[in-house]
């Protein structure tokens, strides 16, 4: 018996059991880590939506909002730790494998134990190590909600067997995976769900640049062909006038051919060519579904400049970096929050919650931009002094504040800094 809920038209088959679409049918087929390791070392397109993202994630960084003195110290911790490489390659290790962790090292002779963020002080933390999923086993997943750890492995456990308490590990996943989809506590590959329009886009530019051998060929007609390749002798002379006449075409840019060309009884010459005119559009529609599967742009994922007579990107690069911005806030600021607490007692020697940072934007402004921006806002400022809404008081910190900040004029943080007290 058939059955489906869905449109159904009984004129043409659609939706009944004529319509050949009827029989499909979604099956998952988990990757094999051989298989993803392989596209990563030797597809490009692979490697690119693997590593594109989490490069463009870090790539500027954070900045800290403190006092100068101690967002110095905090950024020289990040720089002892190598926080910024360790995180990028953990992200990378996520998004190849499905997940990845960067352990938490104190020094702790029992890292069993959960680690005690009141006992860490001014540099206590050791190491931090990025790890993939493979090289640390998962525990049972947490299921009770009144567990800090709720939804997330209960322990970790080393190849030795060293088990790892959950508070020492930073976990980050790949693609994300239903509660039920059996991911053991991890995601799936980003590479995954992508495979399949990976392998066309590269199959595409395969078989086009097989046919780029044979784009032209020339091709003559030999009368009496099969008697002469009925014997060996034959055969022979018939090889040895047409490689020959091959040399005569290269050295003088002449074929020399029996008979005139047009006679039955004579050999005739033509040259065949291959039409390439729609392969370049059909290669960049597949490389357009890869960038759609992988969520990365087609003019970062490919780095070309974008096509069309009016076409300037602007619209593509806004939207790509407004995606990476909410991945950062909404993945990467949870996830590090934990290290984050650790790393301010590590570096200040104590719990610093008036301490916060932001995520430098993707697109930094030129020159040009920071000077327009500077003017609309001198412009703003003289406007509220000139008309007493703000105290002059307020209104000079602020002002000073966004000036040091703003790095328009390089030097004047320092000259402010040096001023004597009012």
């Amino acid at each position: 018996m058939w059955l489906a809920d869905r449109l159904q038209n009984l004129v043409s088959g659609l939706g009944g059991p004529r319509d050949k679409s009827a029989g499909l049918l979604h099956v998952h087929v988990p990757r094999a880590r051989a298989e993803l390791e392989a596209a990563y070392r030797d597809n490009w397109l692979a490697r690119k939506i693997v590593d594109v993202v989490p490069f463009d994630m870090l790539r500027e960084w954070r900045a800290w909002q403190a006092a100068p003195a101690d967002v110095a110290a905090i950024e020289a911790a990040e720089a002892g730790l190598r926080l910024r490489a360790v995180v990028m390659q953990a992200l990378r290790l996520a998004r190849l494998y499905g997940g990845a962790v960067i352990l938490i090292g104190d020094g702790a002779p029992d890292p069993a134990l959960p680690l005690d963020p009141e006992r860490v002080g001014r540099g206590s933390l050791r190491f931090l190590h990025a790890v993939s999923r493979h090289a640390i086993r998962a525990g049972a997943v947490e299921r009770d909600p009144l567990s800090p750890w709720f939804a997330e492995p209960a322990g970790y456990a080393l190849p030795g067997g060293q088990a790892v308490h959950p508070s020492r590990v930073v976990r980050l996943l790949g693609a994300p995976v239903p509660e039920e989809g059996g991911g053991e506590g991890w995601g799936d590959s980003v590479l995954q769900a992508a495979f399949e329009a990976v392998d066309q886009a590269s199959s595409a530019a395969a078989h086009i640049a097989a046919m780029l051998p044979e784009s032209k060929q020339d091709v003559i007609s030999v009368p009496g062909l099969s008697q002469a390749l009925a014997t060996e002798d034959g055969t022979r002379r018939l090889t040895e006038r047409f490689a020959y006449a091959a040399r005569m075409k290269g050295m003088f840019g002449m074929l020399l051919l029996e008979g005139d060309g047009a006679s039955p009884t004579g050999e005739r010459y033509q040259q065949k060519q291959l039409d390439f005119a729609g392969l370049p559009e059909t290669a960049r529609l597949f490389l357009q579904v890869a960038a759609g599967a992988a969520d990365i742009p087609v003019t970062r994922l490919l780095g070309q400049s974008p096509a069309g007579l009016n076409a300037t990107g602007e619209a593509d690069a806004r939207n790509y970096h407004d995606h990476v911005a909410a991945r950062q806030k909404a993945e990467l600021t949870p996830a590090l929050a934990r290290l984050d607490a650790l790393l301010l007692r590590h570096a200040l020697g104590r719990a610093a919650p008036e301490v916060w940072y932001e995520w430098r934007p993707l697109s930094q402004p030129g020159e040009r931009e920071k000077a327009e921006t500077g003017r609309i806002k001198a412009e703003t400022a003289a406007i509220l002094a000139r008309e007493g809404l703000v105290p002059a008081a307020a209104l000079g910190a602020g002002v000073e504040g966004w000036l040091r900040g703003a790095d328009l004029f390089p030097g004047l943080d320092a000259a402010l800094s040096r001023r004597p007290p009012a």
